[in-house]
């Protein structure tokens, strides 16, 4: 029993993603993984979040679950809306933010603070007709 214990914590450890920080290296290795997350919290309002899977995009939110091929011109754009967050991207944490980013695979997870409050993250979903 002892034994099994000790196993399972050892398991549950290493399946844990690990926290990285968001620099464009750290970014490209979760995208690699072709399979990764994207999340907006905002504070006061529920999650929202973009996921990828062998070419799908699947948004979740307060409203329906969508789920749809995702195109490459979609693609190319979400990595250039992801890009200039990194690149806005507060060091301070000690800096009160009502938003904030994650981006996140199996292995890692990166929390992004923009400079700029929300950073266009509405007109991201509408230009994905995630929105109406």
């Amino acid at each position: 029993m002892r034994i099994f214990l000790i196993l399972f914590t050892l398991v549950f450890l290493s399946s844990c993603a690990r926290n990285v920080e968001p620099t464009v290296e750290n970014i490209n290795k979760i995208f690699t993984s072709q399979d990764f997350t994207f999340e907006f919290h905002q504070i006061g309002a529920s999650k929202k979040s973009i996921s990828f899977r062998d070419d799908y995009l699947v948004y979740k939110s307060d409203q329906p679950t969508i789920r749809r091929e995702i195109t490459y011109d979609e693609v190319l754009l979400i990595n250039d809306f992801i890009q200039k967050i990194v690149n806005l991207h507060q060091d301070d944490k000690d800096t009160e933010s009502s938003s904030f980013y994650v981006v996140k695979n199996t292995a890692y997870k990166t929390t992004i603070i923009p400079k700029q409050e929300e950073y266009y993250f509405e007109a991201l979903l509408r230009t994905l007709k995630l929105l109406d």
